[in-house]
């Protein structure tokens, strides 16, 4: 697709970080094969990863979430060139506040957001994400860091100990089956298999 070339190359050019190739593979992949109606998307950036999603389920309606007011006003554009904007809700502020009182029910979940507060979405996630439901979430292993962690002091160490407090909890919650991918910085493919 045309379009998704240019968002790479503005992307690179602005310094937005989107998505791997390897990663939009696998994300293309599990929207194709589970036709989601209801996706939830936390961290919009420019869209990329939202239009992937909705070109790849084209009944799904996507809820997405971003801090950044010129970020969301970029995907909103995007948003309306891919044709898929009347698909489309931009929440604009804070996903530690707005995962808070999410409402209604979701069978595919994309998390891009802010890497240390993992942790701190998953019991909201958890609760919204219908049963054999889809939770997709990206950078999890966090520049190698998150199965390393180092002991002196890094300025990347509280986000992956955050993160490594995410897998483990996410591995051993008993409503999840979970897949770690090695693509990437490190995805997981968790799905929701009881109450």
């Amino acid at each position: 697709m045309a379009q998704l070339e240019k968002m790479l190359s503005f992307a690179r050019e602005n310094y937005i970080p989107v998505m791997l190739d390897e990663t939009r593979n696998l994300l293309q992949r599990l929207a194709e094969e589970n036709k989601p109606k209801r996706i939830l998307e936390i961290g919009t950036a420019i869209g990329y990863s939202g239009i992937i999603m909705l070109t790849s389920s084209p009944e799904a309606h996507l809820n997405t979430i971003e801090i950044d007011e010129k970020n969301a006003e970029t995907a909103r554009a995007n948003f309306i060139e891919a044709g898929v904007y009347d698909r489309v809700n931009i929440f604009v502020g804070d996903a530690r506040e707005i995962v808070t009182q999410l409402t209604g029910r979701y069978d595919f979940i994309f998390l891009d957001g802010p890497k240390g507060q993992y942790d701190s979405f998953l019991p909201y996630l958890t609760d919204v994400l219908e049963v054999g439901g889809l939770l997709v979430c990206d950078n999890v292993l966090y520049k190698g860091l998150v199965e390393h962690v180092p002991e002196h002091r890094h300025k990347h160490i509280t986000i992956a100990r955050n993160l490594n407090k995410f897998l483990n909890d996410l591995n051993r919650d008993k409503r999840f089956s979970t897949r770690l991918y090695r693509i990437g910085d490190g995805v997981t493919v968790s799905r929701r298999t009881g109450e």
